[in-house]
């Protein structure tokens, strides 16, 4: 793949004030740009920088979030706030103070490269993928329709042929499906769009069981019906903090735009807007979370207005995303851990590229 088109957020006066900064030999950063991948390459459960699926005692698993993560704060309407705002700022630092940006998990100038079809997904059947592990070690993936999930004991081996999960009833995986960071956990869409649940599982090699448990997700749903928003493309951050979705009312007139909620007290809490003024879309051309960096500051995502997968940056994880990279027709882009392979769907296949 050629390198990536990088669409830069406009100039302003602090940048000016950064980079001039930076001339003096002053250690800061001056943009969101990231200097490459991370040293680490995933391939191991407990290198995934805290489960999504370990809770107290493992007795609860991905869908919530495995650790409490204390919410920056709330909005009006409810919505979460973000605990700092400001173009390349820091929460709480003085206008004008110079911040350290370190290098971030995905690259801005990564040339992907090496396309090849996933043995054992890719087969003749139609497949598509959903979610994958950033250990890379559980998938899951549409084939011809239906869901399956696939598992492998190692990153460099082939997958497992693969093993269609039984939906309960009232929930379809065509809008998406979410994997907790340690396989063990399957968040679902219902099929009338206005809910969340998830399937959970013994070990990442045993089936799913058939009960759907909204509970982690009982602020959401309950919101979805005063706003009359539906659910798709939900992504659980690889930390296990925080849950990524598209929300929309349907139609050509209706609004379609990206929520990201955080854990907080054994649930995820009321969401904030992160596409706000920058890359929302219609109810019947969405942009669709597919999948989110180890370090919750690149969200690759596929918007149905342009049918083009795109990528986009941020300094924190509680910043703005600005910076946009285009990685062309593929779909449902998913980085692994170290951002240095990346996941996608294209012509009926499900494949990979290194960086």
């Amino acid at each position: 793949m050629m390198h990536p088109m990088i669409i830069r957020r406009p100039s302003s006066v602090l940048l000016l004030a950064s980079l001039a900064l930076c001339g003096a030999n002053v250690m800061a950063a001056c943009s969101s740009d990231s200097n490459g991948p991370s040293a680490s390459s995933g391939g191991s459960s407990a290198a995934a920088g805290g489960n999504a699926g370990s809770g107290d005692g493992g007795s609860h698993h991905g869908a919530t979030g495995g650790s409490d993560s204390a919410a920056a704060g709330s909005g009006e309407g409810g919505e979460a706030g973000s605990s700092g705002s400001g173009e390349g700022g820091a929460a709480g630092e003085e206008p004008g103070t110079v911040v350290v940006v370190p290098p971030a998990a995905c690259s801005e100038t990564a040339a992907w490269m090496g396309a090849a079809p996933l043995p054992s997904v890719s087969t003749t059947a139609d497949e598509r993928l959903l979610s994958i592990t950033a250990d890379e070690l559980d998938i899951a993936f549409l084939r011809d329709g239906a869901l399956y999930v696939a598992h492998r004991a190692r990153a460099k081996d082939d997958f497992d042929a693969g093993t269609a999960v039984t939906l309960p009833a009232g929930y379809v995986a065509d809008p998406g499906v979410a994997l907790s960071a340690d396989g063990m956990t399957l968040v679902l869409v219902a099929s009338d769009g206005q809910s969340f649940a998830s399937l959970s599982r013994s070990t990442r090699t045993a089936d799913f069981g058939s009960a759907a448990d909204p509970s982690a997700f009982q602020a959401l749903n309950a919101r979805a019906v005063q706003t009359l928003e539906h659910f798709a493309a939900p992504v659980l951050a690889p930390d296990g903090k925080s849950f990524v979705f598209s929300a929309f009312t349907p139609g050509q007139n209706g609004i379609s735009v990206v929520y990201e909620s955080l854990w907080v007290n054994a649930e995820w809490d009321m969401p904030r807007n992160i596409s706000q003024s920058l890359f929302d879309g219609s109810g019947d051309k969405r942009p669709l979370p597919t999948g989110l960096s180890s370090d919750s500051r690149t969200l690759f995502y596929f918007d149905e207005a342009q049918s083009k997968e795109l990528a986009r940056f941020r300094d924190r994880p509680d910043a703005p995303l600005y910076d946009t990279i285009d990685l062309g027709a593929l779909n449902g882009a998913i980085p692994n851990l170290g951002c240095n392979r990346l996941y996608y769907s294209k012509s009926g296949d499900v494949l990979s590229e290194v960086d």
